[in-house]
């Protein structure tokens, strides 16, 4: 009879009631005491919020109850529903093992009109499974029946959690599901439940059944439009299923096979299922059915926006989900930015930012190849693509080819895809006169004008991701990994091909701390290195293929790229002629006005990121606040010498408004470091030549020699206010 009212009492008080209307009602009763706090005690097993999630009793807004300001939601105590809140922990604890869990609320006063309400949580011991007994699976493989016993052993001796022995027993059916046995179902289950002992007797019997293969595939098509033929005909979503006559009935491979159908974006329903008939006692050959229903085989979507660096921007694409049919896929894109509306500092970057750059291309994709497992495609473009104040690059044609694999296709939340491409480009990349006298150390005019003249460069390239998150645009758990790798060689040196490798690791963690409350947590590592070998690159590596840091989405305290390794070039009357040694030394003063900067990236990258979102106390379905810090450092081996004390610690603040297309956001950071040590040229236009009058270089007339470097040893003199060295970032989507 006990457990008879229990089960009804959660029936009647579960969740689905905690709508329950707590507003103020006005009439000066008891329903006018306004919830200014919410609390637990005695409370290990379960969190606060977990437990308040439990209940119906909600605390009015922050604004209401600090400020009292009426802005949000305005909660009334309710006694009734207090009094049977404390059934609803009762009945939470008893559903995970705690039959003897006392709560006892308490409501007292806090401030004017206002109460607090407590719940005195008394846990008491668990209920323990001291018996568990397994049996049914005497006819499964060996192998299989050790793999299925692994988790159920473990509950042996735990707490009795009824949620954590529904999830196993699911994990177990599941892989039966998934080793053939399609008869699988759940076990008949016979527990006994000793109150007074605080022990549990647990006895499983399970009924897998006969293993079964697939006998024979239906496939049914409807066309998008009535009485018309399908457009992508049945022997080709038959080679897209990832299964086959004769395979081992597996439930993950028929939930894979639709996950890929749906993918091809060519269907606006897929169902692929077992035929109920087929699935008989004793039926060892199954029949499967699948079923497509076609959509629009080709759409148009064009499309505008703006961007703190991008200016105003448009993009346009065409799609043919059937080109020359076999749900062959082909793509038409265009982009265009930096057409208009830019702020002021990216006006300034007259070399770079204020050229329109552009992207037009066509991409085929083939839906398999060898496979539904390989999915190839090659894209042909032209684009211009700059970085702010860094380089430009234009590529009148270039050829992208790539196969994509899934090494882990039997994972339905996300896979392991693999991609191999091999990318091919002629262009020209155009950076500032001190980069190139930088990176290439060839400082006449003349020599860096035909060093941007167009070449050739070809990049192989393999990138690996892993993506546990639950949400794209807004991952709240779960994990992001990525792995890159880029192996190239560049004809534009002077003095002959090149080869370089790029490798780049970035990991993005994520963990919800209750409510809506995120911590998420990045690190990026990356390094440039000379051919096939582990040594850091100190010959030529295009400025596209550097590494930079710096931005909305890296270390926030900096502008874009401008974290690392930085060349100045001053004016003319800044630069002092003093005869050293019989040399003329050229230096820039105290004095010197900066007429530009921009980076030269490094061969060496480390970001790291820290981040706490929480939801606004108003409007928090809409309005996000979080607090960072960010940490990086860029930097070319061996000749920087760098230890922890260098790496760059900026914290801040920021604000994310919800959207469809992703938040919104706005970011402040801090940055107390003075400006960036780096070296500074003059550009003498008398003699065609760059020379570099950085504090005690060692050249005669500031000619740079063949093999040594401008030394890195001016820094601008740094004056501003706690306000100047604000930074402020504008984007859409989280930081990472």
């Amino acid at each position: 009879m006990r457990r008879l009212v229990l089960a009804l009492a959660l029936v009647v008080f579960a969740r689905p009631l905690l709508a329950q209307d707590l507003s103020c009602n006005g009439s000066g009763g008891a329903g006018d005491l306004q919830i200014r706090s919410l609390s637990f005690s005695g409370n290990d097993h379960f969190s606060d919020s977990q437990l308040s999630n439990a209940i119906v009793t909600t605390p009015s807004s922050w604004w209401r109850r600090v400020l009292h300001i009426p802005i949000g939601a305005e909660h009334c105590v309710d006694t009734l529903e207090v009094a049977r809140d404390a059934l609803r922990l009762r009945l939470l604890y008893r559903q995970h093992g705690y039959y003897h869990t006392q709560a006892a609320p308490a409501v007292s006063p806090n401030g004017k009109g206002g109460v607090g309400v407590l719940f005195h949580i008394a846990e008491g011991p668990p209920v323990l499974i001291d018996s568990l007994a397994v049996s049914g699976l005497d006819s499964v493989p060996d192998q299989l029946r050790t793999r299925l016993m692994r988790p159920l052993d473990h509950l042996r001796g735990g707490i009795y959690d009824r949620d954590s022995l529904r999830a196993v027993i699911d994990t177990t059916v599941t892989r039966l599901l998934n080793n053939g046995y399609a008869h699988a179902s759940d076990p008949l289950r016979d527990i006994e439940v000793d109150e007074a002992a605080n022990r549990a007797k647990v006895r499983l019997t399970f009924l897998p059944g006969k293993l079964a293969h697939i006998g024979r595939i239906d496939i049914v098509a409807d066309a998008n439009k009535p009485g018309e033929k399908p457009a992508i005909d049945t022997e080709t979503v038959h080679d897209l299923l990832s299964i086959n006559t004769g395979d081992l009935y597996r439930q993950r491979d028929l939930l894979r096979s639709q996950r890929d159908l749906y993918a091809l974006e060519t269907y606006n329903h897929v169902d692929v299922e077992l035929l109920p008939d087929s699935l008989q006692p004793n039926d060892t050959s199954l029949t499967v059915r699948v079923f497509v229903a076609e959509g629009l085989m080709k759409s148009m979507r064009v499309g505008v926006g703006w961007a703190s660096l991008d200016c105003a921007r448009t993009q346009g694409r065409l799609t043919d989900r059937n080109f020359f049919g076999g749900a062959q896929w082909l793509e038409l894109n265009a982009r265009l930015s930096h057409i208009a509306l830019c702020p002021g500092s990216v006006r300034q970057d007259t070399a770079f930012s204020n050229l329109v750059n552009y992207y037009a291309g066509a991409t085929l994709r083939l839906p398999s190849l060898f496979g539904p497992k390989n999915i190839p495609s090659i894209t042909v473009f032209s684009e211009r693509t700059s970085e702010f104040r860094t380089y430009v690059r234009s590529t009148p044609i270039g050829v992208l080819a790539q196969v994509t694999r899934d090494l882990q296709p039997r994972d339905l939340r996300a896979g392991l895809p693999l991609t191999i491409g091999y990318q091919l480009e002629y262009g020209r990349t155009k950076a500032d006169p001190a980069v190139f006298c930088q990176i290439f150390n060839r400082c006449s005019l003349t020599d860096i004008d035909r060093l941007q003249q167009n070449s050739s460069l070809q990049v192989i390239s393999a990138t690996l991701a892993r993506d546990r998150t639950n949400n794209v645009l807004d991952p709240s758990r779960g994990s992001l990994l990525q792995l890159v790798l880029r192996s190239g060689t560049t004809s534009l040196d002077t003095a002959g091909a090149t080869r370089f490798t790029r490798a780049e690791g970035d990991a993005s963690f994520y963990r919800s701390l209750g409510g809506k409350t995120v911590l998420a947590a990045r690190l990026e590592l990356a390094g440039v290195f000379s051919g096939f070998s582990t040594n850091p690159a100190t010959d030529f590596v295009p400025p596209e293929e550097r590494l930079y840091a710096g931005g909305p989405n890296s270390v926030r305290g900096y502008s874009q790229n401008l974290l690392g390794p930085l060349v100045y070039i001053v004016d003319s009357t800044s630069v002092r002629d003093s005869v050293v040694g019989g040399r003329h030394v050229y230096q820039a003063g105290d004095s010197a006005r900066i007429l530009q900067f921009s980076p030269t990236g490094g061969n060496t990258m480390l970001v790291g990121n820290l981040e706490l979102r929480t939801p606004s106390p108003f409007l928090r379905d809409l309005v996000q606040l979080a607090g960072f810090v960010d940490a990086g450092l860029v930097w070319n081996r061996p000749t920087d010498r760098v230890t922890w004390s260098d790496v760059r610690l900026t914290p801040g603040v920021g604000v994310r408004v919800n959207s469809f297309v992703g938040p919104f956001r706005v970011d402040v950071a801090y940055n107390p470091y003075p400006s960036s040590v780096g070296s500074v040229y003059f550009v003498d236009q008398s003699s065609d030549a760059l020379r570099c009058v950085s504090p005690n270089n060692p050249f005669d007339r500031g000619v740079v020699v063949p093999g040594v470097d401008c030394p890195s040893t001016f820094r601008p003199v740094n004056t501003g206010s706690f306000f100047s060295r604000l930074t402020f970032n504008f984007s859409i989507g989280q930081a990472f």
